[in-house]
């Protein structure tokens, strides 16, 4: 305590002026300045070494009995600077410094450089859930204790890492099956494409077909109609003949010109006449029937043969589309990508939970 050399009355008049703080502070800097003798600059340069020297742990660059090592030896450099310059300037010097002087208001400067310092040694940012999720995207391809590795320093629960493993492998999933899935669509569009292509033409062709037929059995009918009426018209004529024939056998019988046995005769060659031509005409009729019924029959058999021939095809191309559809259909149904993922993912919940139950020794 500086000696009161002035009072006036209960009032120090030095420390009204501010001349005790002065005093004060200029014993502080001279025990400052011999503690920086007897300390040296080492002395100061492991406040930062230490960090850089604290052990290491699996898990962390830094481990729990590093970070106890480190806080009881700031703490007791915390009192040997307290010491000799006081305790508020001790705490302040080192405890704060951690806290304030390597805050947010240097963080591009000073305290940016010190950052990018210590990382190179002991860099040691917390992992975060996109680790994990990253990890779920290729779940298949890494190792169970780097993947737990990676994991363990995650600060969430078991539950949200997991789901974030789940989502990941999902994904990784996802695109294993999108080569396949993209095959299966486009064959089947492919499959459904032919065949729509093929049944439409095949439509169009029966739809072309009748209709030429329609018009060329018309045209085949007109065609047997004239035949027909031709040779009606030529029967007709001759029965027509006949019977003129008949009309005049009759007069020359009634006036005399011939008697009856000729008469007779004379009937009975035009009753014969008219038998023949009766069975000619019978005869064309039963010819025409003959090639019309023959017409028919070949147009269908026609018929039948080329849609027989169109349905083979489309039914064997179906049948081989679908082996090829139906293998890949197999690939994604025996794809046992899904189960490995689920199992690897809670076979790492499961090390992780027990991972977390069994604590660190910090002695």
């Amino acid at each position: 305590m500086t000696k009161k050399f002035v009072n006036i009355g209960e009032i120090d008049v030095f420390e009204i002026s501010g001349v005790t703080d002065t005093i004060q502070n200029l014993i502080r800097r001279g025990k400052l300045w011999m503690f920086e003798k007897l300390a040296t600059d080492k002395w100061w340069a492991d406040l930062f070494g230490m960090i850089t020297k604290a052990d290491y742990s699996k898990s962390s660059p830094i481990s729990p009995s590093g970070i106890v090592s480190v806080i009881k030896d700031y703490m007791y450099r915390t009192v040997d600077i307290a010491s000799i310059v006081g305790e508020e300037i001790g705490s302040e010097s080192i405890m704060e410094m951690l806290s304030e002087g390597l805050s947010s208001a240097l963080e591009t400067n000073f305290n940016g450089a010190l950052q990018k310092i210590m990382n190179v040694w002991k860099g040691s940012l917390p992992s975060d859930l996109s680790y994990a999720l990253s990890l779920g995207q290729r779940l298949d391809r890494v190792d169970r204790l780097y993947a737990l590795s990676q994991i363990a320093p995650i600060g969430h629960s078991p539950e949200f890492i997991l789901e974030a493993l789940v989502s990941g492998a999902d994904v990784r999933l996802r695109d294993a099956l999108s080569t396949n899935k993209q095959q299966y669509i486009e064959l089947v569009t492919a499959k459904n494409t032919v065949m729509i292509e093929h049944l439409t033409q095949l439509h169009n062709f029966i739809a072309n077909l009748i209709s030429e037929l329609v018009f060329w059995i018309i045209g085949f009918i007109d065609r047997i109609d004239g035949l027909m009426s031709a040779i009606a018209q030529e029967h007709m004529a001759r029965l027509n003949q006949l019977e003129d024939n008949l009309e005049a056998n009759k007069l020359r019988y009634d006036y005399g010109m011939i008697d009856s046995t000729k008469f007779e005769q004379r009937l009975n060659e035009i009753n014969v006449d008219v038998e023949s031509t009766k069975n000619t005409w019978e005869a064309w009729i039963n010819r025409f029937d003959g090639i019309i019924a023959d017409i028919v029959d070949k147009i269908s058999l026609l018929k039948d043969k080329i849609v027989n021939v169109i349905k083979k095809y489309l039914e064997d191309y179906e049948v081989d589309m679908n082996t090829v559809i139906n293998l890949i259909a197999d690939n994604v149904i025996n794809n046992t990508l899904d189960t490995d993922l689920k199992n690897k993912a809670l076979e790492l919940y499961e090390d992780l939970k027990a991972y977390r139950k069994s604590g660190f020794n910090y002695s």
